[in-house]
């Protein structure tokens, strides 16, 4: 494994625990708060180690050499017209009444990690695709 890759593992896998430890602790902790702002910011906490991830997927993507940086490009362009492509598709079935409406919060909620794992599906495709035709 390249020195790229062991930084953004070292970088990544912290940040996630980070962030599963605040989900549980603000889901919990919600329950107990009252008022607008405790609430607000309580419920934003898990948001702070998703930015180090993000922040980690920049740099390990600025460090890699071309190749890489290719897969990486054609894999998120690939997972966001995916996924971009679904909600549209979902949006006018909600929209034509074809399915039942759920929860506003139901959805958003659920974009960005489909957006993260359409990526990572897209990219091991597209990493399978330039392994066979080199």
């Amino acid at each position: 494994m390249r020195a790229v890759h062991k930084r953004y593992l070292r970088e990544f896998f912290p940040a996630m625990a980070g962030y599963v430890v605040l989900l549980l602790a603000s889901v919990s902790w919600l329950k107990t708060l009252d008022g607008t702002l405790a609430r607000t910011v309580v419920t934003l906490l898990p948001v702070i180690p998703i930015a180090f991830v993000i922040r980690a997927m920049i740099r390990v993507i600025r460090d890699q050499d071309e190749l890489e940086r290719r897969i990486d490009l054609e894999a998120i362009a690939i997972a966001g017209a995916l996924g971009g492509f679904g909600f549209f598709s979902y949006g006018l079935l909600l929209s034509a009444k074809v399915l039942a409406a759920p929860e506003p919060a139901a959805v958003a909620i659920w974009v960005f990690p489909i957006l993260m794992g359409l990526f990572g599906i897209t990219k091991c495709g597209i990493r399978l695709y330039y392994r066979t035709h080199e």
